[in-house]
């Protein structure tokens, strides 16, 4: 019987993030993708953007789907309800792969996520394109990396209801999802860009925070490293999946 992966997008993006993925990995597994609240056709909608309404979403879609158990997939901001569910629904999980996950730590990048949180009651568009800006600096001259993830960033956050983003910095900042982390007892996959540095700044403990995680940078990509560079991710994430059986099948008695 074929396993199951569940892909999990991030802000200003919508499922359509991991049709690359969708239709690779669906020839050895169920996959499935869903569209965060406010975004997708609901993009522009005011939402209650919370991250108790954000897990629910996850819990509908096992139940709805008759998923037991599945791998779960997600994309930076989609660490939070991956990981919250992941610790409320331990029997439910089988492993999880964070690209560009970040998660609460006194760094570069949440020194921008108090500085937006602080400045959010400025006018939106302006807001939003100086925040884009400072999310994705650039390193270096030439750097295309930071420039399409903050025209993509700038582009699509502006379709969505205001007061998603901000409510996401809230979350970034007043969420304790490191504590979470420490919990995660199922095998682990964390992806990021090698051009990905502010994300980087906040996961310098990752290997004390999670001992048993399987670090892997791609080179040439930035921030949605499996969007630069789908052929690198979609390897890396193989044969990590394939690494789960295997285990599983050494274990199990001839």
């Amino acid at each position: 019987m074929k396993e199951k992966i569940v892909f999990v997008h991030g802000l200003t993006g919508k499922k359509r993030a991991f049709h690359k993925e969708i239709d690779y990995f669906s020839q050895a597994y169920h996959t499935y993708a869903y569209d965060l609240l406010g975004h997708g056709e609901d993009r522009g909608k005011p939402v209650e953007f919370i991250l108790e309404n954000l897990v629910k979403q996850l819990e509908v879609l096992f139940d709805q789907e008759g998923i037991e158990k599945a791998h779960i997939c997600s994309l930076s901001y989609g660490c939070y309800p991956a990981t919250i569910f992941a610790n409320k629904w331990k029997d439910k999980v089988l492993s999880l792969c964070y690209i560009g996950g970040h998660y609460n730590s006194p760094s570069p990048l949440f020194d921008v996520f108090q500085h937006y949180w602080d400045a959010s009651n400025e006018n939106y568009s302006k807001w939003l394109k100086n925040y884009s800006k400072d999310l994705f600096p650039k390193e270096g001259a030439v750097d295309p990396y930071s420039l399409v993830s903050s025209k993509v960033y700038y582009k699509y956050g502006l379709e969505l209801d205001k007061g998603i983003l901000k409510e996401a910095i809230g979350h970034r900042l007043f969420y304790d999802l490191r504590s979470d982390l420490k919990n995660i007892d199922v095998p682990v996959l964390w992806v990021m860009g090698d051009h990905d540095f502010l994300y980087k700044s906040s996961i310098a403990d990752l290997k004390k925070v999670i001992p048993h995680v399987q670090y892997k940078e791609i080179p040439h990509a930035g921030h949605a490293a499996n969007l630069f560079r789908p052929n690198s991710f979609k390897k890396i994430y193989e044969e990590f999946l394939n690494g789960i059986q295997l285990a599983k099948s050494e274990k199990i008695p001839v």
